[in-house]
Formats: C-alpha cells, sequence, structure tokens
C-alpha cells in the first residue's frame, strides 16, 4: 500500500514538473493571410509544444491593435508588420524585433475592371487602416503609376477581407488585397494594376515583435519560440500540402486552387529561417519618415535582436 502510494505521488510529481516545462505564450496575429500560415502551422502541429511552450493564437484585426496589447502584457509575442511597432518604439515603447516572416510586400492594387493609371484620380482605394502594411503598399503602387494619396481617398476598411467585400459592393474602386483574397478578385474579374512584389523592393513587410523587458527575463521562452516557428516555417514552406490544410482552416477558403495560388506568391517572400533584415526594416523607416518625422535619427540596430534565430 505504501508502495503504491509512493508511487503515485512520484508520477504526480513528475507530471507536474512536465507541465511546468511548458510555459503559456499567448501569441497576436494581425492578418487573415497566407503570410501568416508558418505561424497557425507551427501552433496546429504542436511544434510549440515540442518546444515546452502551450501556445495560444489571438487575432486582432490590425496591427496597431496589436501593438497595444503587446505593450499591456496581454500577449508575448506578435506576428504583424512592423510599422506600427517601429512607431511605438521610436515614440519610447519597450518593444524589439526578433524575426522577419515575410521579406516583401506581397500585396496587388487591384481596380474594378476598365479603371486605369488616368481613371484612378479621384477614387476610392480600399485599406486596412492608415499606417497598416497595407497603406504601405498603397503608396509604394501610387508612386510606381506616378500618383500621390492627394489624387485619391485612402478608405480604412478593418481587414483584407473586408476590402474584398467593400469591391464587390462598390463601396470603393481598387484596394489593396494579399493572396488569397487577390486570387479571388483576379478571378473574379477585378484587375490587377500593380503587383507589388514585381516593385523589386526588399521590405519587411511581417515579423515578430516583443518587448525587451519580457525577452530579458524569459530569454529560454525565446528561444523556445523561435526555434519551434523557425521549424515551421520549414515545413510550411517546402510542404504544400501541409500549408494549404492550414490555409483552408484559418483563411476560411474550400477552393484549393484558390489558396494554392496565393500560397505560391508568397512562396518567395517568404524568410526561413526568419532572420530580421536590417535592409528590409530600413525600407520601412524610410516609407514612414513623412508621417513619423522621429524615425528619422533612430538607430535601427537598437531595434532589432537576432540572437534568438542566431542560436538555433
Amino acid at each position: 500500500m505504501r508502495t503504491t502510494v509512493l508511487a503515485l505521488a512520484f508520477a504526480l510529481l513528475l507530471a507536474s514538473g512536465v507541465a511546468a516545462q511548458n510555459r503559456a505564450v499567448k501569441i497576436a496575429y494581425s492578418a487573415i493571410s497566407a503570410g501568416i500560415g508558418g505561424l497557425w502551422l507551427t501552433h496546429e502541429q504542436g511544434i510549440f509544444k515540442k518546444h515546452g511552450l502551450d501556445s495560444s493564437l489571438i487575432y486582432f484585426r490590425s496591427g496597431t491593435t496589436a501593438t497595444q496589447a503587446l505593450l499591456a502584457g496581454e500577449i508575448q509575442f506578435s506576428h504583424l508588420a512592423p510599422g506600427a511597432i517601429m512607431t511605438a518604439w521610436a515614440q519610447g515603447a519597450d518593444f524589439v524585433w526578433i524575426g522577419t516572416t515575410t521579406h516583401k510586400m506581397v500585396f496587388s492594387l487591384v481596380a474594378e475592371p476598365g479603371i486605369t493609371r488616368e481613371i484612378l484620380k479621384g477614387k476610392k482605394i480600399g485599406i486596412t487602416r492608415l499606417g497598416s502594411a497595407a497603406d504601405l503598399a498603397a503608396r509604394a503602387a501610387l508612386e510606381h503609376l506616378g500618383l500621390t494619396t492627394k489624387d485619391v481617398s485612402l478608405i480604412s476598411m478593418g481587414g483584407i477581407p473586408e476590402i474584398l467585400t467593400g469591391l464587390r459592393a462598390g463601396a470603393v474602386q481598387a484596394g489593396i488585397l494579399s493572396p488569397p483574397f487577390s486570387t479571388a478578385a483576379l478571378e473574379a474579374g477585378y484587375k490587377r494594376l500593380v503587383f507589388i512584389p514585381d516593385l523589386g523592393k526588399e521590405f519587411t513587410f511581417s515579423g515578430i515583435a516583443a518587448k525587451r523587458d519580457y525577452i530579458a527575463a524569459s530569454p529560454q521562452t525565446a528561444h523556445a519560440f523561435m526555434a519551434a516557428l523557425t521549424e515551421g516555417a520549414k515545413i510550411y514552406k517546402e510542404d504544400g500540402k501541409a500549408a494549404l490544410k492550414i490555409l483552408k482552416k484559418y483563411v476560411g477558403v474550400d477552393n484549393e486552387s484558390l489558396l494554392e495560388a496565393g500560397y505560391r506568391e508568397y512562396a518567395t517572400a517568404l524568410t526561413s529561417p526568419p532572420y530580421p533584415s536590417m535592409k528590409g526594416l530600413e525600407a520601412v523607416r524610410e516609407s514612414l519618415v513623412d508621417t513619423v518625422p522621429m524615425l528619422k535619427n533612430v538607430d535601427l540596430r537598437k531595434f532589432v535582436d537576432d540572437r534568438f534565430v542566431k542560436a538555433k
């Protein structure tokens, strides 16, 4: 009897020790897009658990709200475009960029059939929010077309799916879309005016941010997080079948050919391993300087901590 009790106590102690190793982490993401697939796959395939983390994914409709949640300590890591994070950091927020998942803006400027550069003047263009990656993409597309934001009206619509809905409803005449929603628009007869990756610019489109004090206090958690994400990103990039399964679940689209086309658009833009590129972040800084002048003189090297990727 005593032996049985001791064995049971030992088993409970062992189980509690294993549970303690699995640290809970809340992870934000701020888009429904093929570019988030690496994070979704890492979570769904239990790769975070394999590295000792109990992951919870939380969707925010914008990078701004995800940034606010990160600042408040409601989440530990955030997968988002760097604009809002970089701006908040320049204003004193204790953020750090620890990985880049996508190094090109995989956006298209899509418009109603018949709209040309000249006709685009005076029209409404849907973006997610001012200051978002979609906003930056819109400005890059307009510059390529020889236009500025003074020639059009940029309309904040919340998310990429909402932009496509607005385009279909006639609320906007053009919009910034990412796969698979850009693919769906093209199949529905809309016209692509600019495919942003064709502009050939390295640009940190999305990646991982955290609070510096959090990773200073929990470096092992940061190492585990980036090790898991690196593993998941590799599978996502190399295993198309696994990638499409994840996209079907999270994007909510059953059309496999549509998902596959969107996934292919991201193929050359995914960063694996997710090293944070200074060149890509410099491009983001340049795009923000007009609206956030204080970014002009900051040292971006202080914004980046790449040791958690390099260690794996």
